[in-house]
Order: structure tokens, then sequence, then C-alpha cells
């Protein structure tokens, strides 16, 4: 099986944008302005737009740092994110709890 893949090198970053399709909460679409001038739509639904919000908001930027103590602080904060998406109320308080510091 092949799998048939489009490239596009996007333009500046004011050209994605993202958010609900019209009126209705569902489906929700990426855009992208290529810099060849073409428009690229993605449709996502509610769920899988969520998941992908909590992964760009909530991750660090991958950037590859030299210094192995950085390297292994980024690793434990991407991992502590992901656990933290998929936790409960009270798996989420116990890790605030355990974390420390002041409420927000």
């Amino acid at each position: 099986m092949t799998l048939d893949v489009e490239r596009y090198s996007v333009g500046r970053a004011a050209s994605v944008t993202y958010g609900p399709l019209g009126a209705e909460p569902e489906p929700w679409t990426l855009r992208f302005a290529t810099e060849g001038g073409e428009r690229v739509v993605v449709r996502l639904d509610r769920e899988a737009m969520y998941e992908l919000w909590t992964e760009v908001r909530g991750v660090p930027w991958p950037t590859v740092h030299r210094d192995p103590e950085r390297r292994e602080k980024d690793e434990l904060v991407r991992e502590l994110v992901e656990r933290a998406n998929v936790a409960d109320a009270t798996q989420l308080r116990e890790a605030l709890d355990t974390l420390g510091g002041e409420e927000r």
C-alpha cells in the first residue's frame, strides 16, 4: 500500500487559523495558507481538535538542548503533561499538592 502525501510550506504564522466550521460546534477546521498561495483545510471533530490543542498548548517546544539536565527536565515536563491530560480531578489535585506552590 502506498500512502499519498502532499507537502506544503506554510506561509507566515498569521496564515494559520482554526475554529469551528460555521455556527455549529463541530467540525473544527485547521486552515493554512501556503507559500505558493494554496489554501489547505483540515477538518477535525471536536475531540480530535481538543487533543491537538492540548498537545500544542501543553507541551514545551521540542528544542534539543545540549545540557543533559535541561533535556531531562523537558522530557519530564512532556511526560507530566501527557499524564495530566488523561488524569481525573482527584489525581490532578494530588499532583498539584505534591508539587506545592500557590493555588491560582
